[in-house]
């Protein structure tokens, strides 16, 4: 008699989920998650939100005795360094059966800034180049940069800008092959979204960039992509339940967030776009031509690229696009073309009000299987 309700009662243990958060601020990121759990709730799903604490390490690990999954929302950097640690712990425990979204591995994948490189072949891709060692960088940096004029470096981990910066050759018709380390530069930095900069040398700006290889600086090493002009269009963030694309959102920018035709380069432009996001649905009319393309096309090549199987794929990730002006080929349809600026693997917030409900049915979906 009692034996089916033991069952529901072992299932309902087992729809436990622990939401980790590692944010400069946990406490406003755990109040902003409260629509995931409730969506989870109304799926049956206990979620419980722990916080990660980078001078207690292992204590989070507690919550895990009941719980057969981690939804992770943490910041590939904090003021407190990288997530290495918190990686290792995740690691471990998708290796004990656990299940992790997302797996540190698929983050590695799609959520640095090795993505602009490993997909620049795609629709979405641009002439990103990746230097893994400051050698390479001191080697080949000045060559791209006489040749793009304008170029966007970002370290392979970060977010807010706080590892992005625009550095602009300003007398470009006098560089040789390769720019000069004496070279007159203007530099911006993203995270402060301005047009605050600094003209230094090429040689001093490799240099302190050079900093980012160090262990504990924050990063691991740097990644450039030609600056793309489209940015005064602003951002189109794409936001992704595993395959399917559930909303987007547009970050706008100012009419100086980028340089028009003509513009003096010695004149900055605001670098970066503000921070608010207009949520758009997933059915919306005009963007029905971009959601089938990420979906059919983009997002299955992607996959195939870099051996990701569908089950692996984040419950929700965003793909950031740029509108292209001129790096990305012509593609047809109602579908300009698109540069793909990052991807956000982890800690995706805000998100659209339609993204909890369909995270918790491939969250229960995951659990039951």
């Amino acid at each position: 008699m009692h034996r089916p309700n033991s069952t529901r009662a072992v299932q309902r243990r087992r729809a436990t989920v622990a939401v980790l958060v590692r944010s400069d601020d946990p406490k406003r990121t755990a109040e902003r998650l409260k629509p995931v759990v409730e969506a989870l709730a109304a799926a049956d799903i206990h979620a419980e939100v722990v916080e990660f604490d980078d001078d207690h390490p292992d204590d989070w690990r507690r919550n895990l005795e009941k719980a057969s999954g981690v939804l992770v929302w943490a910041d590939p950097l904090t003021d407190r360094g990288p997530r290495s640690t918190l990686d290792a712990q995740l690691t471990e425990i998708a290796l004990a059966g656990t299940w992790v979204s997302a797996h540190p591995g698929v983050i590695r994948k799609i959520g640095t800034k090795d993505v602009l490189v490993t997909t620049r072949g795609l629709p979405w891709g641009t002439d990103s180049f990746a230097y893994p060692t400051p050698d390479i960088f001191r080697e080949f940096f000045p060559d791209r940069l006489a040749k793009h004029g304008t170029l966007v470096v970002k370290g392979d981990r970060g977010n807010g800008g706080r590892t992005v910066w625009k550095i602009t050759l300003l007398e470009p018709h006098r560089a040789p092959p390769a720019a000069a380390p004496t070279a007159t530069v203007m530099v911006q930095h993203a995270r402060l979204r301005d047009d605050t900069h600094t003209v230094t040398t090429l040689g001093q700006f490799m240099t302190d960039r050079s900093q980012i290889y160090t262990a504990g600086a924050g990063s691991g090493h740097l990644v450039d992509q030609p600056y793309e002009a489209g940015i005064a269009e602003g951002l189109i963030r794409c936001y992704v339940v595993r395959s399917t694309v559930v909303g987007f959102a547009l970050q706008g920018a100012s009419d100086s967030d980028a340089s028009p035709a003509g513009h003096d380069s010695r004149k900055p432009a605001v670098l970066g776009v503000p921070a608010p996001k207009t949520m758009v649905p997933s059915d919306q009319p005009e963007f029905r031509a971009l959601r089938h393309r990420l979906e059919d096309e983009w997002i299955p090549a992607m996959r195939s690229l870099l051996d990701i199987a569908p089950d692996q794929l984040p419950v929700l990730w965003d793909i950031d696009l740029i509108q292209a002006t001129s790096n990305a080929p012509e593609l047809t349809g109602f579908v300009p073309g698109f540069v793909l600026c990052e991807i956000n693997a982890s800690s995706v917030i805000p998100f659209p009000p339609e993204a909890p409900s369909a995270l918790a049915s491939a969250v229960a979906e995951i659990l039951s299987s």
